[in-house]
């Protein structure tokens, strides 16, 4: 995946400090989770402090995510994980709290390229999308029940070609 698909959008209030979790070795040569994408984790105890990326977490399902009740997301990280082809690593994790809001590219760019456009998307749960030719995450227009995240208002002159999303609290592993 590329670095940075996903910015924490500030809006004048505090952020959380960091988590820091563990990350599986990885056959493929490791530092999976780059800075700036949405880290999953298992409920419960039995996955330890273990987190996975996105693509881990997809498995053979859908590039698209998170779904409420089937995801749990422990936030975004702010590090590259260190893990290598033989040992464990870490990842720092900003957690995913009330009243954070993200800003993300979206899929496609002529659903969002008015105000009007994007102010009758406002309030819609969509997903995001990950699209593995690329490593880029983007935001899908899609309006759906299960869907985790919540596009938010956004002035689109100020911040073009973006979108301003929440995670619906349901998806948080804190909660």
């Amino acid at each position: 995946m590329a670095a940075r698909d996903i910015e924490i959008h500030f809006s004048g209030t505090a952020v959380p400090g960091a988590k820091r979790f563990k990350v599986n070795a990885d056959t493929t040569g490791g530092a999976r989770i780059k800075i700036g994408e949405l880290v999953f984790k298992s409920l419960g105890n039995t996955a330890g402090l273990y987190v996975t990326q996105w693509t881990a977490a997809i498995g053979t399902g859908s590039a698209a995510k998170p779904s409420v009740g089937t995801d749990y997301i422990a936030g975004l990280a702010i590090s590259t994980s260190t893990e290598t082809a033989t040992a464990s690593g870490t990842v720092d994790v900003l957690p995913n709290v009330p009243g954070m809001f993200y800003e993300c590219a979206p899929n496609d760019s002529t659903l969002w390229d008015t105000q009007a456009e994007y102010d009758a998307l406002v309030g819609a749960r969509v997903k995001l999308n990950y699209a593995a030719t690329t490593g880029k995450i983007t935001v899908l227009a899609t309006d759906w029940l299960y869907n985790g995240a919540v596009v938010e208002p956004l002035n689109i002159f100020i911040h073009p070609n973006r979108v301003r999303f929440s995670l619906r609290q349901a998806l948080n592993y804190f909660a």
